[in-house]
């Protein structure tokens, strides 16, 4: 009630109906009219005094504040009455970059929680259930219980000694990232990878090259930064590098699992593109947002790994493996951008937080993560099958998957279905979330309806049961 008070005198003091200098009503008064408790008041009068809207003076009472500006009241005029009308405010101005970001696709990526379908089969959420929270509890008590001073305070931009090292060596051994702990820089998930390569490599006006079909988040990040877009197709070896323009400063790629098509680079390809990047001094930012989940033929190299000349920005991220609430990502960086990475990291939020990544750093060194990677591999084979089975038991022939050798969603098109959007909206209807996949496209949309369709967050019975109300709505039997 203090606080509803307090506003209330302090609009009041702001729109003209009290003017500096003005006694305000005795406490006892006050409280009395408006039928509260004097001590109500008193709060109210301290809070206001507190703020320099009020004045109070020993013996004689509570005043409005006699020093403040009289540019900053905006008396009422009757209707009807004579008075100055008030100047209009002038017009605050956005920046070209906020303008970019209000205007580009940003905003449209958020889920609430009462979006979520019965049968869910969005994109890139891991399945929660199987997080091992005990370990991960354990860990954190661990950390807690006796945090070093350096948890407590500011930390390093780049992140933690502990967590870098454990990082690299995972990396080395996985993916054949070439680097050493001083080259990561850890950061808030991929998407703040990808804002501060935008931020270091490119000026407004500069071309970049995306994908065709591309992850829209990249897609945005570098149009709001002020990116001349240079869609470039894909086929099913990737990124068609002989269509690459020689003027482009960047080129973002997915090559260990084209997004969203599922497409694989090709080893000449990826040469190809290198030896391109070479040639026209552009920089190539490596997305490797899944390449933990590989389910048929021996994982590929990182393009970095490949990387002799400092050409590749290479990112990743561990919200596809763990949990995307822990918002960890990671950068690794040729020597020439370290600097800069870690400058406009620190511009930006200084460092990720301290306490998370001590207990990411004890969870890979202690084998729980490479633990849980290889179970979750098993899980999402598992629903991996149980999606393509279902999918060929329920539309046969009219269900073309594309992309299924590994990741976590599959890129399908199913023949005879005329209304797309329509055809999602009848699925929801019945419980059932579908994606379609034009969103992704730039230059020419999928005329047909293709969906993205994520299995990683759906038990093996719900994929089941979801694309058999899929197939029940393509029949009509809804």
């Amino acid at each position: 009630m203090y606080r509803r008070l307090a506003e209330a005198i302090r609009e009041g003091i702001l729109s003209g109906r009290f003017r500096p200098g003005d006694r305000m009503p005795p406490s006892r008064t006050l409280a009395a009219t408006l039928r509260l408790a004097r001590n109500t008041v008193l709060e109210a009068y301290e809070q206001l005094v507190a703020e320099g809207y009020l004045a109070s003076r020993h013996g004689s009472g509570t005043f409005v504040a006699p020093q403040l500006p009289e540019a900053a009241f905006q008396p009422d005029h009757p209707a009807g009455q004579p008075g100055d009308t008030a100047p209009e405010p002038r017009a605050r101005k956005l920046s070209a970059f906020a303008e970019r970001v209000i205007g580009g696709e940003a905003p449209t990526y958020v889920q609430q929680p009462g979006d979520r379908a019965v049968f869910e089969f969005r994109y890139g959420t891991p399945s929660l259930d199987e997080f091992p929270v005990d370990a991960w509890r354990t860990l954190t008590r661990r950390v807690l219980d006796y945090p070093p001073r350096e948890l407590l305070g500011y930390g390093p931009t780049e992140g933690l000694p502990q967590l870098r090292e454990a990082l690299s060596r995972y990396l080395q051994r996985s993916r054949g990232v070439r680097c050493a702990a001083d080259d990561l820089v850890i950061v808030n998930g991929s998407q703040q990878a990808l804002d501060l390569a935008a931020r270091i490599l490119i000026d407004p006006g500069d071309t970049v090259v995306i994908e065709e079909p591309c992850y829209q988040g990249a897609r945005a990040v570098f149009a709001a930064n002020g990116a001349a877009l240079a869609p470039v197709r894909c086929d099913n070896q990737g990124l068609l590098v002989e269509a690459l323009p020689t003027e482009a400063r960047v080129a973002y790629v997915t090559p260990s699992h084209q997004f969203p098509t599922g497409a694989v680079m090709s080893a000449s390809r990826r040469l190809d593109l290198l030896q391109w990047a070479g040639r026209v001094g552009a920089v190539i930012v490596e997305d490797d947002y899944d390449s933990e989940f590989r389910y048929e033929g021996r994982p590929l190299t990182a393009l970095q790994g490949l990387d002799r000349s400092g050409a590749v920005l290479y990112t990743g991220t561990l919200s596809k493996v763990l949990l995307p609430a822990l918002r960890l990502g990671y950068m690794v960086a040729p020597p020439g951008f370290q600097a800069a990475v870690r400058g406009a990291k620190w511009l930006t939020d200084r460092h990720v937080a301290l306490l998370d990544q001590a207990v990411l750093a004890l969870f890979i060194e202690e084998g729980h993560f490479e633990r849980h990677l290889r179970r979750m591999r098993k899980v999402y084979q598992r629903r991996r099958s149980a999606l393509l089975q279902a999918l060929r038991d329920s539309f046969g022939s009219r269900a073309i998957v594309m992309g299924a050798e590994c990741g976590m969603h599959v890129l399908v098109e199913i023949a005879g279905i005329d209304d797309a959007e329509g055809f999602i909206a009848a699925a929801r209807g019945r419980g059932v979330g579908l994606y379609s996949a034009r969103g992704y496209y730039t230059l020419a949309p999928p005329q047909g309806a293709t969906f993205l369709m994520g299995y990683s967050s759906v038990s093996e019975e719900g994929i089941v049961e979801g694309v058999r109300r899929m197939a029940e709505v393509a029949s009509g039997r809804h």
